[in-house]
């Protein structure tokens, strides 16, 4: 079945609730006339009076929208679309909001055009995206820390973008792709962690951003405080992260999540050149163009698995043991959103590398893209159950 959830607050949505324009419920607009209204308007030649201001105060309030249940308006046609709701977590530090900024500015920028994809952005998200790209693309400065995920009005508003494409029978398919950025520190505070929880259960993929320097053997590339979070912290962020996902849908601890799909983020990757055991050539951008997308979902298993074996001699057995078995169809990336170290508060370039490639595997993983080449034995449709229409 699919859950529909509102852009802004990700409150679920059994049905929409229509309003007025002063935001008081009411029935959506239907206009019934009679049969012989519709014989005689053909033939009015009288002019129309001239509105008065009550009558443009009753056609606005005639202007019903659909909206969620805290009043949230819905964009046009979003409930006709599947929505792939998507949460980047992570500790301070991790780079969340820098990565998610330079994914969105190249969504934005046509990346998916040679999968013939084009993107849209919601325009209240486009007008609070703007600000972090001057920000972060032109100013080139650092953006502030992620916000905690608390009540009304106080949480940080998700992105919401729409993805349309071609299907191989050549009807056109769209998909709501609403982000939403988390700080991981929620997971350690009991009072947050039920916010948290009601977020967690609209994600439908999840990704976790790691930094390099939390790892023992990888300390000496730490940003400054970045070492004193540990990395203890950060398993324990892995495992209530899973923990709070399966609470937010009934199931025990241990339990499966089928709706579900993990990309496990190794940030600032740039870092890492001059380490000789990094496998640099897991580093790098995917060109759609040279070859099909199942080809490269094979070598995401290959690159997935040499960055894991990195990262267990860097040291990180125990937090790649909670990630990869118990986060739900977990893939590990190596990432990086701007391609070198801030300084003084400021980037001396911005130049990304692999920062499309998580995104890729959790829309593939959620029947946007073929999941062919992902898994050795089963291979996915191009789409499934009610996209394929």
């Amino acid at each position: 079945m699919r859950r529909r959830v509102c852009p802004r607050c990700l409150e679920p949505l059994t049905a929409p609730v229509w309003r007025d324009a002063t935001g008081a419920p009411t029935r959506p607009p239907v206009e019934r006339r009679g049969r012989w209204q519709r014989l005689l308007d053909p033939l009015r030649t009288d002019p129309l009076p001239v509105p008065t201001a009550r009558d443009a105060a009753g056609a606005a309030a005639a202007n019903v929208v659909p909206t969620c249940p805290r009043g949230h308006r819905l964009p046009p046609e979003y409930l006709d679309r599947p929505t792939v709701v998507v949460g980047l977590v992570g500790l301070t530090g991790a780079s969340k909001s820098t990565y998610l900024t330079v994914l969105i500015d190249l969504l934005h920028e046509g990346a998916l055009a040679p999968l013939g994809i084009s993107v849209e952005m919601d325009e209240d998200s486009a007008a609070r995206f703007d600000d972090h790209r001057y920000r972060l693309v032109v100013q080139r400065q650092q953006l502030p820390l992620t916000l905690p995920l608390l009540g009304e009005g106080s949480s940080p508003e998700p992105f919401m973008l729409v993805l349309r494409g071609t299907g191989r029978n050549g009807a056109e398919r769209a998909v709501n792709l609403v982000f939403f950025d988390a700080s991981g520190e929620q997971l350690y505070r009991s009072e947050d962690m039920g916010q948290y929880g009601r977020f967690l259960f609209a994600a439908t993929s999840l990704l976790v951003v790691l930094s390099p320097g939390v790892f023992p053997r990888l300390r000496h590339l730490a940003d400054p405080g970045e070492d004193s979070i540990g990395l203890a912290r950060h398993t324990q962020m892995v495992v209530n992260l899973a923990n709070v996902l399966r609470a937010a849908r009934n199931l025990p601890p241990d339990a499966h999540v089928d709706d579900v799909a993990t990309a496990v983020v190794l940030s600032k990757a740039d870092k890492l050149g001059a380490v000789p055991e990094f496998p640099a050539d897991t580093l790098r951008d995917t060109d759609l163009r040279s070859a099909p997308l199942a080809s490269w979902f094979s070598e995401v298993r290959a690159t997935s698995s040499r960055l894991v074996d990195f990262l267990e001699l860097s040291g990180g057995s125990n937090l790649l043991t909670a990630a990869l078995h118990r986060l739900p169809r977990p893939t590990v990336h190596a990432v990086s959103a701007t391609g070198a170290d801030a300084r003084d508060g400021g980037y001396p370039r911005i130049t990304p590398v692999g920062v499309l490639d998580p995104l890729l595997v959790l829309l593939a993983r959620a029947g946007f893209l073929s999941e062919e080449g992902l898994d050795e034995e089963e291979y996915g449709t191009t789409l499934r159950g009610e996209w394929s229409r």
